[in-house]
């Protein structure tokens, strides 16, 4: 595929070209999580800092990076989130992590921050995701501690303008965790 991807700072070449880690930063920080019908606004950026807080060090950037595509495909629910989508998601992955020079994780590693991903979602239904899904998710006490720390840290102004506290704290992330590796 040979195709042109729009960002908050212009066009861009994919697939040899990806999202810059700003781009990313701000379409994630203005992108609902389950398609904007959560309690409150929650933007996938935070979700990723839930992640990030449950693993261990040397996955933080993995778990920084693994809803990036987002920025491009928005945040699709499952089961609207078809094959396809799915498929495009992991050739913008695997752009993003080449433009970053950092190696693509491997399968456990994948799998690790899956089950961190899973227990996000458990915190985030509880607190500021959609109630609905109560009914096929247990709690998880660790992740909706963290919901709620960044809930209440940032308002939407953080999250909403290219220039927010939400933003910053992305990019300052994806160095620092870049230097752990």
């Amino acid at each position: 595929m040979n195709d042109t991807l729009y960002t908050y700072s212009g066009a861009i070449g994919f697939p040899e070209c990806a999202p810059s880690i700003e781009d990313i930063a701000i379409s994630l920080s203005r992108e609902g999580r389950y398609a904007g019908a959560g309690l409150e606004f929650w933007p996938v950026a935070l979700h990723t800092f839930v992640v990030c807080d449950m693993l261990p060090d040397e996955l933080k950037l993995d778990g920084l990076l693994h809803d990036s595509p987002e920025c491009i495909t928005g945040d699709v629910p499952k089961p609207a989130k078809t094959e396809a989508i799915s498929e495009f998601e992991e050739e913008i992955l695997v752009s993003i992590y080449k433009s970053v020079d950092v190696r693509f994780p491997d399968q456990w590693m994948r799998d690790a921050i899956k089950r961190e991903d899973r227990k996000a979602l458990r915190g985030e239904v509880y607190t500021v995701g959609t109630s609905a899904l109560r009914q096929f998710h247990e709690r998880c006490f660790e992740a909706e501690d963290l919901v709620l720390k960044y809930h209440y840290k940032y308002d939407y102004y953080d999250m909403l303008s290219p220039r927010g506290a939400v933003q910053a704290e992305f990019v300052r992330r994806f160095h620092y965790y870049k230097r752990l590796l």
